[in-house]
């Protein structure tokens, strides 16, 4: 029975939708304790890699592996992989492109309005009794009229722009590929050739690119200074694009009004992670793409990738292989 090795550790409802996705004629185990040595030692008898969290597939894991067939990522992030030396071994890698996207996408609505609205602020005003009606009010924004620039324009960053052509809101994009005519007109777009040449246009910032040695920490003190005072900052994509000492500089001194991240440089959170000091920030730990309904689709679709490897159905999967 080929044996699935999940290379986190789930416990509780996560667990049980990993366990009910897993096929027929399959074993599927995740991770007593999520530690490297766990995973090393693991490895050992597994056919195929289910891939989540972020413990590194590296030289330590694969040479004790000898099994492995396929590694599937449960999204499309690959910073845990060590793609030279799985590559060394010619060892076939897919993603789950997209499955998440509209889960991520209400996410970043749901940070953006809720920087807005002041909304953990005048939430915890409100429970502890005070009522500022026109005080608070006023302290609140519209997106409607607001330019949001969005870095990334796949799935998620495609969703987005959709989900806010009803606010009335101006958008605007970067990113490596430009959109087709088609696309930019349907959503209302419009393209910046550079990250810097889109910030000091914005009101919202928000992110939705892959992380890449070139983009690590692009947002930082020169390129936050470009950006308009009292603009906000929301990300849902990969923490290291933003440099969070940076960011808290800019947040103290009113540079930026705001920020909402659900993804950290690093995760889980350290104790003294200055963000967290800030009334004007909100966190989120890392669950843009972890609805229930984005799990679920995200565990089934990765098994049908292993099974449909398992059978030699290759070209049916080949636009979600990654190497």
């Amino acid at each position: 029975m080929p044996k699935i090795l999940h290379t986190a550790r789930y416990t509780g409802l996560p667990l049980e939708i990993l366990q009910s996705a897993c096929p027929e004629g399959f074993s599927v185990k995740t991770l007593d304790e999520a530690a490297h040595e766990q995973l090393v030692k693991e490895a050992v008898d597994a056919d195929y890699f289910l891939v989540s969290g972020r413990l590194s597939i590296d030289k330590a894991v694969l040479d004790n592996a000898p099994h492995l067939k396929m590694i599937q990522r449960t999204g499309v992030g690959t910073e845990m992989l060590d793609t030279e030396e799985i590559k060394k071994r010619g060892i076939p890698v897919y993603v789950n492109a997209g499955v998440n996207a509209r889960s991520v996408a209400e996410h970043t609505m749901t940070l953006l309005l809720a920087c807005l609205k002041r909304l953990p602020q005048v939430n915890k005003q409100t429970h502890e009794g005070v009522w500022k009606k026109q005080q608070t009010g006023v302290t609140t924004r519209e997106l409607y009229g607001k330019t949001v620039g969005l870095v990334g324009m796949g799935h998620i960053g495609r969703l987005v722009a959709s989900m806010l052509q009803p606010f009335g809101a101006k958008v605007i994009y970067t990113d490596v590929i430009r959109q087709t005519d088609e696309v930019e007109k349907n959503l209302s777009l419009t393209y910046c050739s550079s990250f810097q040449e889109l910030l000091p246009q914005v009101d919202i910032l928000s992110f939705h690119c892959p992380l890449t040695k070139e983009n690590t920490d692009m947002l930082n003190q020169k390129t936050l200074a470009l950006m308009k005072q009292g603009a906000m900052v929301v990300n849902t994509a990969r923490g290291k694009l933003i440099n969070p000492g940076d960011l808290y500089d800019a947040l103290k001194s009113g540079q930026v009004r705001a920020a909402a991240l659900d993804t950290h440089y690093e995760e889980p959170l350290k104790e003294d992670y200055k963000l967290a000091e800030l009334e004007n920030v909100i966190l989120t730990p890392h669950i843009g793409g972890l609805s229930y309904e984005a799990f679920e689709s995200m565990m089934a679709g990765a098994m049908e990738n292993i099974v449909a490897f398992e059978q030699g159905k290759l070209s049916e999967i080949e636009g979600k292989r990654l190497l």
